[in-house]
């Protein structure tokens, strides 16, 4: 009885790490600010079966996600969008700990003319 409960467990927990297209959620991380104070980055993904889709920070200013992309070659990660002033954001990174439900992206925040290094975590 103890080996089937053992099995059960197994592959239930190798279920939860299956579950979703890898980039499905919402990921929080932050980069440096102008000042001490980091800003919070808050992107949530969807997978339509062709199409990456998202928002940037979600509320009353969100950005709606021009372009993202998953290459599956090295996991990369991109990330394209413009604000409301039409100033340029990107994000170029990596995919890790795959197996996680709080998998990550690590890679180059651009925005308003400055490059951060940041880890993006899903939520």
């Amino acid at each position: 009885m103890r080996r089937w409960l053992a099995i059960l467990l197994l592959l239930a927990a190798q279920a939860d790490a299956q579950e979703g297209f890898p980039l499905d959620g919402t990921w929080r991380g932050e980069r440096p600010g102008p000042t001490k104070t980091p800003i919070t980055i808050v992107i949530v993904l969807q997978w339509d079966g062709q199409k990456v889709t998202g928002t940037l920070n979600p509320g009353p200013d969100a950005i709606q996600i021009a372009d993202a992309r998953l290459v599956p070659e090295g996991w990369r990660v991109s990330i394209r969008a413009k604000t409301g002033a039409g100033k340029s954001i990107e994000f170029e990174g990596v995919l890790s700990e795959l197996g996680s439900y709080n998998r990550a992206m690590t890679g180059t925040w651009t925005e308003g003319g400055r490059s951060d290094t940041v880890r993006i975590v899903r939520e």
